[in-house]
This record gives C-alpha cells, sequence and structure tokens, in this order.
C-alpha cells in the first residue's frame, strides 16, 4: 500500500484508485466530504455502477461529513489509524450517516 504525505498527494491518486476499486464500489452509492482543520476540502460521490467523482465542494445531498486533522486523516488513509479508533479518541467526528462511511471503509 502506498504511504502519503500529504492529502493533496492523496487526492491526485484518487482518481486511479477509485476506479481500480469500481467493481467493489458498484452498488453502493454515496456521497462523502473529508475536511480537514487545516482547511482541505474533498467531495466524493459514487454513483450506482462505482464511478466516482471528486470535486472541492459538495454536489447535492451529502450522506456523511469527516472532519479531522490532516495529520490524522493520513494515518488513516496509510492503514496507520483505524476509522473507528479514530472516532472513538475525537480524533476525526462523523456528521451524517456512519453507515455508509462503513460499507465504504470494508470496500477498502
Amino acid at each position: 500500500m502506498k504511504q502519503y504525505d500529504s492529502l493533496d498527494a492523496f487526492l491526485s491518486d484518487f482518481a486511479a484508485l477509485a476506479a481500480g476499486a469500481k467493481e467493489k464500489l458498484a452498488g453502493h452509492p454515496g456521497s462523502f466530504v473529508l475536511e480537514t482543520k487545516q482547511g482541505h476540502r474533498a467531495a466524493a460521490r459514487i454513483d450506482a455502477e462505482g464511478n466516482v467523482t471528486l470535486s472541492r465542494d459538495p454536489d447535492g445531498d451529502v450522506d456523511c461529513y469527516v472532519t479531522a486533522d490532516e495529520k490524522d486523516l493520513l494515518a488513516i488513509i496509510n492503514g496507520k489509524l483505524s476509522p473507528v479508533t479514530a472516532v472513538l479518541l475525537g480524533k476525526a467526528k462523523i456528521k451524517g450517516n456512519p453507515v455508509k462511511l462503513l460499507t465504504l471503509a470494508r470496500l477498502a
């Protein structure tokens, strides 16, 4: 698994990562927003076929918002911090439907 040293580096690879996971994502539509305390924001929308679009701002309703410090978000992305542990320790906050997010995490 590739390790990322910045959120921008992860987001630049995001389209390729999403394309590689299209079959797993099919049938699990949803929309998600990742926000860092440093001001980064990314919105991802998964359609029923598993196609993922990424933008700066959400388009329409959002199922789940995730807010965290960038270093903690990178630890989650890099597999060094469990998303559940991050929430339990207060390192990440979830607003909206966490079930959608947990489903997405299991597909990764």
